[in-house]
């Protein structure tokens, strides 16, 4: 969009924003709001300063109290700006006078309401106005701009052109989950559960208790030994599922895959192991992949 809108001088000073500090854009504003629209005067602690359009005098205390700001703070923010061609400024005993570069592409005349001449003896009831707050810190300023019941100004009355309410507002961004490493210990007994009710969906044999221990440690070892970014993942119960129907893993880990031998064990153990080491695992409810 371009052109202009209007905004009501000092409506950084409503009561509303009293506890909020300023951020680069509201000091920003701040100093074209406050800059001379036209030529006049400022005068503070006992001097006079002639300002053109498009200046202002304050010192770094000043702007620091009205920003909320650090005074290194803002001495670093008025470097930044002087480095960007958007201010020059002169220090002396301790007072800045700044001059706003461009400064007729922020007010120009013809977009403006107000006149040169109505403007210049404004400029001087601030001026006055400074030094009064400065005699009294600030209580009488602050006092002359609270609003009954700390409620907003009518803006419409002020005759201030609002832009239209954005109908669809931006999505917040989503936050990104940080990723882990492989959790340490036994398989969980929902994790072997999750496995076998996911390889069922997918016809695929059920799993052992013997294999799914196996594939356990195997995808155990395989994601601890991995150094760095690649050894993390955002969700491992997910992975873990997504390993338990790979093809890779399934000719490495057969669902049939015998137990291990056992050469001193008497025949009938033996055949008592193999057979609870067959027992496939079931379970009565699914659990959600």
């Amino acid at each position: 969009m371009n052109g202009f809108y209007l905004m009501h001088r000092g409506w950084q000073d409503n009561p509303v924003f009293n506890d909020e500090p300023f951020s680069r854009r509201d000091a920003w504003v701040w100093l074209v709001e406050t800059a001379n629209y036209a030529d006049g005067v400022w005068g503070a602690k006992g001097k006079t300063v002639r300002l053109q359009r498009g200046q202002l005098c304050r010192s770094i205390r000043d702007m620091a109290a009205a920003w909320k700001w650090d005074r290194s703070k803002v001495s670093r923010f008025l470097a930044r700006l002087v480095s960007d061609d958007m201010i020059r400024y002169t220090a002396d005993d301790g007072v800045c006078l700044i001059t706003i570069c461009n400064y007729d592409r922020y007010q120009s005349q013809r977009d403006s309401t107000e006149t040169a001449t109505e403007t210049t003896p404004r400029q001087e009831r601030d001026s006055t106005e400074t030094q009064i707050k400065e005699g009294n810190e600030n209580k009488e300023g602050k006092e002359a701009r609270a609003l009954p019941g700390d409620a907003l100004p009518d803006l419409a009355e002020q005759g201030v052109i609002t832009s239209p309410a954005n109908d669809n507002p931006p999505e917040p961004a989503k936050q990104t989950k940080r990723g882990t490493r492989v959790p340490d210990g036994d398989l969980p007994d929902d994790w072997a559960q999750a496995a076998n009710h996911t390889r069922e969906k997918h016809q695929m044999p059920l799993l052992t208790k013997r294999v799914l221990g196996l594939r356990w440690e195997n995808f155990r070892n395989y994601w601890g030994g991995l150094a760095g970014s690649k050894g993390l993942k955002a969700d491992w119960r997910k992975t873990w599922l997504n390993d338990c129907i790979s093809p890779v893993t399934e000719r490495k880990f057969p669902a049939s895959q015998p137990p291990p031998v056992n050469a001193n064990a008497p025949p009938q153990a033996k055949r008592q192991a193999s057979s609870l080491s067959e027992i496939p695992l079931f379970f009565d409810t699914p659990t959600e992949v």
